[in-house]
């Protein structure tokens, strides 16, 4: 009901243009139109708006599962995920999600209420009493800041929107004292309206030149590209193809360009092949990774010529490699520069010829298979039965990085979701919810193993909710498979690590949801009876002894 109709209604209403609604109304203006939380006491003045608004609330059951399922709607729609929760521990329980979401270099605003000016640190008991939350957060997230009025919170999202444009990405929590939330508050419209945030920041013009100039020469140019690659879209691939330069990503790069093209390896940087590919390359153009020690597997991947970094922070072009050249700027700018650069340095040269890279292909596929044979026969099947454009969400689970990240070609970027630094467990579900939310038109799958499922099967529910199409295929090999081989090849006898199971099937009847048992040989096909179900599907297979 809108505030006009409640006061038709003869309902009692607060003041509209209160900070809650100047805040709401500044994200909405900026493309926001679904926040992710649980209401609280003290956090009502920021959802009284969302139905004038028009933003959707999605209520997890949660606030783990707020925060992984604003990444998921982030990732899938190009916006920062918007996380709502209430004082003390709301705000705490939504912190892996911003921990995730500060290692992965993701947009993400928190928003949560705080004790009101003048009562910080008082240890009276008050309900939600933290004793210093900004505090809290801010050891683990970009920036975390309690403000004293509405038009400073509001200042902090146009500065976040700005940061998230021309920075590296990281998650910004506010803090709105409860006395500054609810009371009226003074602003205009002009106040509340999206900023023009800009043009993406171009490299030095003479460093460009030069790399270009080092590029054309190389005869085994390789380019490795991360997260921060995807803001240079298509023009990616046009400079691929110019240099006839095979393309491998780290997973938050996956879909750099389309997996199936000729020139992709795909994400498996983590791969001994990868590695000894890498260290052929006599020129490597590295574009926004900081080639991450989780990515590598603790690999060797320095190459035998000269290296050039693409990256919007200058400190990720110094880490792990350091370069023969750097070219500070947004990928967005800085590779559609390298690719006109490119034309006139290649200028009076012979055309390239095409890259055999087939025997490189084999060696991955091969040290791909041989890591988890069974897994990447699973993913295999799965990945016969999906449509072209679905979106995987993963978990911390051996399914998803020993198989998904090299057994999923990826179409696009995004269409994985998936944590490889932060690698925390019970991401996938929540992601999928705020994925199929952020798109609903397009499949999306859950794919995943029983120890990561359990940590978050409570956010099928918000998926029934929901009335989402939404997938979800557990594999259970019966516990924590790989913390279980860890324990064998230290000659500890499994500890701890097997776990007792619930009937999968009953358990995702009870949440309203239907369940399928299926085995190797029928999983193809009840994958795709699952695509075709309406609402949420849980698909379980036991793999193993």
């Amino acid at each position: 009901m809108t505030a006009h109709a409640a006061e038709e209604a003869g309902m009692q209403t607060e003041p509209r243009r209160n900070a809650g609604y100047a805040i709401m109304a500044t994200l909405r203006n900026y493309g926001i139109d679904a926040v992710f939380g649980i209401p609280g006491t003290h956090n009502l003045e920021f959802y009284r708006h969302l139905e004038e608004l028009e933003i959707k609330p999605v209520t997890t059951r949660h606030e783990q599962g707020a925060s992984y399922g604003a990444d998921g709607w982030s990732l899938t729609r190009g916006l920062p995920g918007v996380v709502v929760t209430t004082s003390g521990p709301g705000l705490l329980n939504s912190l892996s999600g911003a921990a995730t979401a500060y290692a992965e270099s993701r947009p993400m605003i928190l928003l949560s209420p705080g004790r009101p000016r003048g009562q910080e640190f008082r240890d009276i008991g008050a309900l939600h009493e933290t004793k210093n939350p900004t505090g809290a957060v801010g050891a683990i997230v970009g920036v975390s800041r309690r403000v004293n009025s509405a038009l400073e919170a509001v200042e902090m999202i146009h500065n976040a929107f700005v940061s998230f444009k021309h920075s590296r990405p990281r998650p910004v929590h506010i803090e709105v004292p409860l006395d500054v939330l609810e009371a009226e508050a003074e602003f205009t419209d002009a106040d509340l309206a999206a900023r023009p945030l800009g043009s993406p920041q171009p490299a030095p013009v003479d460093d460009v030149a030069r790399a270009a100039n080092i590029l054309a020469r190389a005869e085994r140019p390789l380019i490795i590209a991360g997260g921060g690659s995807l803001a240079a879209g298509e023009s990616l691939l046009e400079l691929a193809e110019m240099l006839e330069a095979p393309v491998i990503t780290s997973v938050n790069g996956k879909g750099a360009i389309p997996e199936k093209h000729r020139l992709s390896l795909g994400a498996d940087l983590r791969l001994t092949a990868a590695h000894a590919f890498c260290r052929e390359a006599d020129a490597t153009l590295i574009v926004g990774s900081k080639i991450g020690e989780a990515e590598l597997w603790e690999g060797d991947i320095r190459p035998a010529g000269p290296v050039i970094r693409v990256d919007i922070m200058r400190d990720q072009m110094l880490t792990n490699i350091t370069p023969d050249l750097e070219l500070p700027g947004n990928s967005a700018a800085v590779v559609p520069q390298l690719a006109a650069a490119l034309k006139v340095a290649s200028e009076g040269r012979p055309e390239r010829g095409r890259r055999e890279l087939q025997p490189v292909f084999d060696a991955l596929d091969e040290e791909g298979r041989a890591i988890a044979p069974e897994l990447a026969q699973l993913n295999e099947l799965i990945m016969e039965a999906l449509p072209e454009d679905t979106i995987i969400a993963g978990d911390s689970s051996q399914v998803t990085y020993m198989g998904t990240t090299t057994f999923y070609r990826a179409p696009r970027p995004n269409s994985l979701l998936y944590m490889a630094t932060y690698a925390t467990l019970g991401y996938g579900l929540p992601a999928a919810v705020g994925a199929k939310i952020a798109a609903p038109e397009r499949p999306v799958v859950c794919l995943l193993g029983d120890g990561a499922l359990m940590f978050a099967i409570q956010e099928l529910m918000t998926a029934v909710e929901q009335r989402l199409d939404l997938p979800v295929i557990c594999v259970d090999n019966g516990g924590y498979g790989e913390i279980r081989a860890n324990e064998e090849a230290r000659r500890i006898a499994p500890t701890a690590v097997d776990l007792v199971q619930p009937d999968w099937v009953k358990l995702a009847e009870g949440f309203g949801a239907v369940g399928f048992e299926a085995t190797v040989e029928t999983l193809g096909e009840t994958v795709r009876k699952a695509l075709g179900t309406e609402g949420p599907s849980l698909i379980h297979l036991r793999i193993g002894a």
